[in-house]
C-alpha cells in the first residue's frame, strides 16, 4: 500500500456502518495477532514469529524483505545467533543484550469479512541491561507499521504483509535492516 492510499483511506469513512462491537472484536484480535508476534520476537527470540504470517507471507523492514515463512524463520535463526562480541562489535555496547518493540496507534483502516489494513507505530529500542544498573538509549528506530491480515481457513488471523517503514534512526541498526536479505536464498 503506497502512503497516498494509506493516507485516503485513513480519512475514509467505511462504507457499510459496523457495530461497534464487531468493530471492538475485530481491532482486539488484530492488536493482539500484533502484540503477541513482537512478544515472541522479544522473548523468545522470534522462534514462532514465522508462523504468525501466512504461507508466502512477506515481512519488510525498511529496504529489506523476507518471503515466505521460510525465509522470515531463518532471518529469526540468524538473529538469535548473533554472538555477543558481534553485538558489542556493531552496537558498541556490552553486557546482556535486550530488545524491546512498542506498539502504538493500532487503527484498522479497513477491513472486509477476512481481510483488514491494520495501521500504526513501532519503537524499536535495543541496548544491554544489567542486573545493578540499567542503560538508557533512545530508540534505535520509529516505523510506521502497515499490516495487511487475513483470516485463515483455521479461523485465525495472520499477517499477509507486516511492513515497517522507518521514520526516524537512532545511532544503532536494527538486526531486521543490518542484514542483506537474499543470504536466505542460500539456506
Amino acid at each position: 500500500m503506497t502512503d497516498n492510499e494509506i493516507a485516503i483511506n485513513f480519512h475514509k469513512l467505511p462504507e457499510v456502518p459496523m457495530n461497534p462491537h464487531d468493530d471492538l472484536l475485530l481491532w482486539h484480535a488484530l492488536h493482539r495477532l500484533e502484540v503477541t508476534y513482537w512478544y515472541d520476537v522479544d522473548f523468545n527470540e522470534g522462534r514462532t514469529a514465522h508462523e504468525f504470517f501466512t504461507p508466502n507471507g512477506v515481512k519488510t523492514v525498511g529496504h529489506n524483505k523476507f518471503e515466505g515463512r521460510g525465509k522470515i524463520r531463518a532471518f529469526y535463526e540468524w538473529r538469535a545467533r548473533q554472538t555477543h562480541a558481534k553485538v558489542v562489535r556493531q552496537l558498541g555496547i556490552s553486557g546482556v543484550k535486550a530488545v524491546r518493540h512498542l506498539i502504538t496507534n493500532l487503527f484498522v483502516a479497513s477491513s472486509s469479512e477476512r481481510c483488514a489494513t491494520v495501521l500504526g507505530m513501532v519503537t524499536f529500542y535495543g541496548g544491554v541491561t544489567y542486573p545493578s544498573k540499567r542503560q538508557s538509549n533512545p530508540p534505535m528506530m520509529v516505523a510506521d507499521l502497515i499490516n495487511e491480515c487475513v483470516l485463515s481457513n483455521d479461523n485465525v488471523w495472520r499477517f499477509k504483509s507486516h511492513t515497517l517503514r522507518p521514520v526516524f534512526m537512532g545511532d544503532a541498526t536494527p538486526p531486521s535492516m543490518e542484514i542483506d536479505p537474499n543470504f536466505v536464498k542460500h539456506m
